[in-house]
């Protein structure tokens, strides 16, 4: 008799109860600590909700789940009749998500669950799991060839992120108060980058338009295929015009490119707060 796979993932793909129950994805919500509160990523909260809550100067702070949410999580969907579980955690080197979840599935479920470092966050990690789902669908391949072929997707995406200001990154203890000070000042912003599952430090810039033009020339030169390749321009609560530049550009510099819009992920604005942008070449889904 054939095993009957399932596809899971967190909530960092950052998208809807709505659009995860349309897409037939079960989607584990992290948790997010606001003020001493505990919310659950697209239970209780969304990124707009953090967003604003940031804005007016919250307390903000992100923590693992708990055992018992883990097996209420896969004891519903074995409950369903599956057999094996493909379930996605956020990068390894952002969070401890894969480690937990990998150490307590090996002892409750044994090899019923094999879990996944995505290497990636947000829309990123959602073509992987959407990669995954569509490899289920087939019916061609045993659960350990998807993974295989899942794994050599990993790390095939070029991620640059701006914070609109540097003092979120300063509440999470990332740069120091008088670091802050100063950039906030004279109106200096990171440029940072998503590389081997983790974030690292490009430079710096004062002028976010020329910056965001010139990754565009970047992506185009690298000479990806359109048909292979697509444009993700994430953001959360970023200013309207900025965002419509950044369209503008990138549809001027790669006409040939589908050019989608995406949230940015609770758990990473937690860190870099509101107003982030984040510009990302990826391969899609069904590539």
């Amino acid at each position: 008799m054939e095993e009957k796979i399932v596809v899971t993932c967190d909530s960092t793909i950052s998208i809807s109860p709505e659009r995860a129950k349309e897409l037939g994805l079960f989607v584990f919500p992290l948790n997010v600590i606001v003020n001493d509160v505990e919310y659950h990523d697209g239970v209780d909260i969304d990124y707009l909700k953090l967003a604003k809550m940031m804005r007016e100067g919250a307390n903000i702070k992100t923590s693992t789940p708990g055992f018992g949410e883990i097996e209420d999580f896969f004891d519903k969907i074995f409950a369903l009749g599956y057999d094996k579980v493909i379930h996605f955690t956020i990068s390894g080197e952002l969070s401890s998500m894969y480690n937990l979840f990998t150490t307590f599935c090996q002892e409750k479920y044994g090899d019923k669950v094999i879990v996944i470092d995505s290497r990636s966050v947000m829309s990123f990690m959602l073509n992987h799991v959407l990669a995954a789902k569509y490899m289920v669908e087939q019916g061609k391949l045993s659960v350990e060839e998807i993974v295989e072929k899942v794994k050599e997707r990993l790390n095939d995406q070029e991620v640059v992120f701006i914070p609109e200001t540097l003092t979120y990154l300063k509440r999470g203890g990332r740069v120091s108060p008088a670091v802050c000070a100063i950039g906030n000042f004279i109106g200096l912003k990171p440029v940072l980058a998503f590389v081997d599952g983790k974030i690292e430090k490009l430079g710096t810039t004062r002028n976010v338009k020329a910056t965001c033009k010139e990754y565009a020339n970047k992506f185009k030169a690298m000479n990806k295929s359109p048909n292979e390749y697509l444009i993700s321009i994430s953001s959360v609560d970023a200013k309207p015009e900025l965002l419509d530049f950044i369209k503008k550009t990138f549809s001027e510099i790669l006409p040939e490119f589908e050019i989608q819009e995406d949230p940015i992920a609770v758990n990473v604005e937690a860190h870099a707060g509101p107003g982030t942008i984040a510009m990302i070449l990826m391969r899609k889904s069904e590539a």
